[in-house]
Protein backbone atom coordinates (compact mmCIF):
# COMPACT_ATOMS: atom_id res chain seq x y z
CA UNK A 1 0.00 0.00 0.00
CA UNK A 2 1.34 3.41 -0.92
CA UNK A 3 0.55 5.41 2.24
CA UNK A 4 1.80 8.67 0.77
CA UNK A 5 -0.61 8.43 -2.15
CA UNK A 6 -3.58 7.77 0.17
CA UNK A 7 -2.65 10.71 2.39
CA UNK A 8 -2.43 12.95 -0.67
CA UNK A 9 -5.84 11.81 -1.95
CA UNK A 10 -7.41 12.35 1.47
CA UNK A 11 -5.93 15.84 1.57
CA UNK A 12 -7.41 16.65 -1.83
CA UNK A 13 -10.85 15.35 -0.77
CA UNK A 14 -10.83 17.36 2.47
CA UNK A 15 -9.68 20.51 0.65
CA UNK A 16 -12.43 20.09 -1.96
CA UNK A 17 -15.03 19.64 0.76
CA UNK A 18 -13.83 22.75 2.56
CA UNK A 19 -13.85 24.78 -0.64
CA UNK A 20 -17.40 23.61 -1.30
CA UNK A 21 -18.41 25.09 2.05
CA UNK A 22 -16.53 28.25 1.16
CA UNK A 23 -18.86 29.52 -1.59
CA UNK A 24 -19.70 33.00 -0.37
CA UNK A 25 -23.33 33.76 0.43
CA UNK A 26 -24.72 37.24 0.97
CA UNK A 27 -27.74 38.72 2.69
CA UNK A 28 -29.16 42.23 3.04
CA UNK A 29 -28.81 44.20 6.24
CA UNK A 30 -31.81 43.32 8.38
CA UNK A 31 -31.99 46.70 10.12
CA UNK A 32 -33.19 48.46 6.95
CA UNK A 33 -36.89 48.44 5.94
CA UNK A 34 -37.70 46.11 3.05
CA UNK A 35 -39.50 47.63 0.06
CA UNK A 36 -40.68 46.16 -3.25
CA UNK A 37 -41.79 47.42 -6.65
CA UNK A 38 -45.38 46.83 -5.50
CA UNK A 39 -44.90 49.72 -3.05
CA UNK A 40 -44.24 52.12 -5.93
CA UNK A 41 -47.08 53.81 -7.80
CA UNK A 42 -46.41 53.19 -11.50
CA UNK A 43 -47.04 56.00 -13.95
CA UNK A 44 -49.20 55.61 -17.05
CA UNK A 45 -46.40 57.30 -18.96
CA UNK A 46 -43.02 56.92 -17.21
CA UNK A 47 -40.80 60.01 -17.18
CA UNK A 48 -38.10 59.95 -19.87
CA UNK A 49 -35.10 61.14 -17.88
CA UNK A 50 -31.44 61.16 -18.83
CA UNK A 51 -29.54 59.05 -16.30
CA UNK A 52 -26.26 60.17 -14.74
CA UNK A 53 -24.41 58.16 -12.11
CA UNK A 54 -21.35 58.50 -9.92
CA UNK A 55 -19.85 55.68 -7.90
CA UNK A 56 -17.70 56.67 -4.94
CA UNK A 57 -15.47 54.94 -2.43
CA UNK A 58 -15.25 56.74 0.88
CA UNK A 59 -16.46 59.93 -0.78
CA UNK A 60 -13.98 59.86 -3.69
CA UNK A 61 -15.08 59.21 -7.26
CA UNK A 62 -14.21 55.63 -8.31
CA UNK A 63 -14.81 55.58 -12.06
CA UNK A 64 -14.60 51.78 -12.43
CA UNK A 65 -17.82 51.53 -10.47
CA UNK A 66 -19.77 53.88 -12.75
CA UNK A 67 -20.57 51.31 -15.45
CA UNK A 68 -22.06 48.60 -13.21
CA UNK A 69 -23.93 51.27 -11.24
CA UNK A 70 -25.37 52.68 -14.48
CA UNK A 71 -26.38 49.22 -15.72
CA UNK A 72 -28.11 48.21 -12.49
CA UNK A 73 -29.80 51.60 -12.04
CA UNK A 74 -31.14 51.52 -15.62
CA UNK A 75 -32.79 48.13 -15.05
CA UNK A 76 -34.21 49.15 -11.67
CA UNK A 77 -35.73 52.38 -12.97
CA UNK A 78 -37.31 50.56 -15.91
CA UNK A 79 -38.80 47.92 -13.63
CA UNK A 80 -40.16 50.60 -11.30
CA UNK A 81 -42.59 51.90 -13.92
CA UNK A 82 -41.86 55.47 -12.81
CA UNK A 83 -38.83 56.42 -14.90
CA UNK A 84 -37.76 55.34 -18.38
CA UNK A 85 -34.04 56.14 -18.22
CA UNK A 86 -32.00 57.50 -21.11
CA UNK A 87 -28.30 56.75 -20.70
CA UNK A 88 -26.13 59.85 -20.33
CA UNK A 89 -23.72 58.35 -22.88
CA UNK A 90 -26.33 57.68 -25.58
CA UNK A 91 -27.15 60.12 -28.41
CA UNK A 92 -29.79 62.69 -27.54
CA UNK A 93 -32.38 61.40 -30.01
CA UNK A 94 -34.95 60.34 -27.42
CA UNK A 95 -37.53 62.67 -25.96
CA UNK A 96 -36.12 63.98 -22.69
CA UNK A 97 -38.17 65.34 -19.82
CA UNK A 98 -35.26 66.00 -17.49
CA UNK A 99 -32.51 64.17 -15.65
CA UNK A 100 -32.08 61.70 -12.83
CA UNK A 101 -28.76 61.40 -11.01
CA UNK A 102 -27.67 58.64 -8.64
CA UNK A 103 -24.56 59.04 -6.47
CA UNK A 104 -23.60 55.90 -4.54
CA UNK A 105 -20.85 55.99 -1.92
CA UNK A 106 -19.26 52.71 -0.80
CA UNK A 107 -18.08 53.21 2.76
CA UNK A 108 -15.27 50.69 2.49
CA UNK A 109 -12.49 49.40 4.69
CA UNK A 110 -10.07 48.03 2.12
CA UNK A 111 -7.79 46.57 4.78
CA UNK A 112 -10.33 44.29 6.41
CA UNK A 113 -9.73 41.15 4.36
CA UNK A 114 -5.95 41.50 4.22
CA UNK A 115 -5.70 42.21 7.94
CA UNK A 116 -7.86 39.26 8.88
CA UNK A 117 -5.90 36.86 6.67
CA UNK A 118 -2.60 38.12 8.06
CA UNK A 119 -3.79 37.84 11.66
CA UNK A 120 -4.87 34.23 11.39
CA UNK A 121 -2.34 33.00 8.87
CA UNK A 122 -5.15 31.23 6.98
CA UNK A 123 -7.35 32.34 4.07
CA UNK A 124 -10.80 33.56 5.10
CA UNK A 125 -12.63 30.61 3.49
CA UNK A 126 -10.93 28.35 6.04
CA UNK A 127 -11.35 30.62 9.06
CA UNK A 128 -14.85 31.96 8.40
CA UNK A 129 -15.65 35.64 8.29
CA UNK A 130 -18.57 37.97 7.61
CA UNK A 131 -17.70 41.05 5.57
CA UNK A 132 -20.03 44.04 5.46
CA UNK A 133 -20.34 46.40 2.49
CA UNK A 134 -22.04 49.62 3.59
CA UNK A 135 -23.39 52.19 1.14
CA UNK A 136 -25.00 55.63 1.18
CA UNK A 137 -26.95 57.01 -1.76
CA UNK A 138 -28.27 60.35 -2.93
CA UNK A 139 -30.70 60.70 -5.82
CA UNK A 140 -32.03 63.79 -7.55
CA UNK A 141 -34.62 64.26 -10.29
CA UNK A 142 -34.89 67.45 -12.33
CA UNK A 143 -37.99 67.80 -14.50
CA UNK A 144 -40.45 70.51 -15.46
CA UNK A 145 -38.27 73.23 -13.99
CA UNK A 146 -37.91 71.78 -10.50
CA UNK A 147 -35.49 69.49 -8.71
CA UNK A 148 -36.37 66.98 -6.01
CA UNK A 149 -33.76 65.02 -4.14
CA UNK A 150 -33.15 62.51 -1.40
CA UNK A 151 -29.83 61.96 0.35
CA UNK A 152 -28.47 59.88 3.19
CA UNK A 153 -30.25 56.71 2.04
CA UNK A 154 -28.26 53.93 3.68
CA UNK A 155 -28.10 50.21 3.18
CA UNK A 156 -25.64 47.34 3.47
CA UNK A 157 -25.14 43.75 2.54
CA UNK A 158 -23.16 41.12 4.36
CA UNK A 159 -21.14 38.31 2.79
CA UNK A 160 -20.41 35.14 4.74
CA UNK A 161 -17.13 33.53 3.72
CA UNK A 162 -16.22 30.08 4.95
CA UNK A 163 -17.74 28.26 7.90
CA UNK A 164 -20.25 30.91 8.96
CA UNK A 165 -23.89 30.29 9.86
CA UNK A 166 -26.43 32.77 8.49
CA UNK A 167 -29.40 33.40 10.82
CA UNK A 168 -32.51 31.42 9.80
CA UNK A 169 -34.71 34.53 9.46
CA UNK A 170 -32.46 36.01 6.76
CA UNK A 171 -32.62 35.05 3.09
CA UNK A 172 -29.17 34.22 1.71
CA UNK A 173 -28.42 34.46 -2.00
CA UNK A 174 -25.36 34.18 -4.27
CA UNK A 175 -22.86 36.95 -3.61
CA UNK A 176 -22.92 38.19 -7.20
CA UNK A 177 -26.55 39.26 -6.68
CA UNK A 178 -25.89 41.30 -3.54
CA UNK A 179 -25.11 44.68 -5.09
CA UNK A 180 -28.13 44.69 -7.40
CA UNK A 181 -30.53 43.62 -4.65
CA UNK A 182 -29.26 46.28 -2.30
CA UNK A 183 -29.34 49.06 -4.92
CA UNK A 184 -32.92 48.13 -5.80
CA UNK A 185 -33.94 48.64 -2.19
CA UNK A 186 -32.27 52.06 -2.08
CA UNK A 187 -33.70 53.39 -5.35
CA UNK A 188 -37.19 52.08 -4.63
CA UNK A 189 -37.11 53.68 -1.17
CA UNK A 190 -36.15 57.05 -2.71
CA UNK A 191 -38.98 56.81 -5.27
CA UNK A 192 -41.51 55.89 -2.57
CA UNK A 193 -40.43 58.84 -0.41
CA UNK A 194 -40.73 61.24 -3.34
CA UNK A 195 -44.19 59.92 -4.20
CA UNK A 196 -45.47 60.02 -0.63
CA UNK A 197 -44.40 63.67 -0.34
CA UNK A 198 -46.28 64.49 -3.53
CA UNK A 199 -43.13 65.73 -5.26
CA UNK A 200 -43.02 62.95 -7.84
Amino acid sequence: MNLGRHVMMASVIVSSALMGCASPKSYLGASFPKVTFEDVQKRDAPLHLRLAVEFQRNGQHFSKGDIPLRDYATRIFRESGVISPIDMLSPGDEKEEGTVKVVLNNIADSGTVAAETARTGFPLWMVGKTITDAYEMSMSITTRGKTISRSGIKHAFHTAIGNIDIPDHLQPFPSDEAFGRMLRQMIVKALIDMQKSGEL
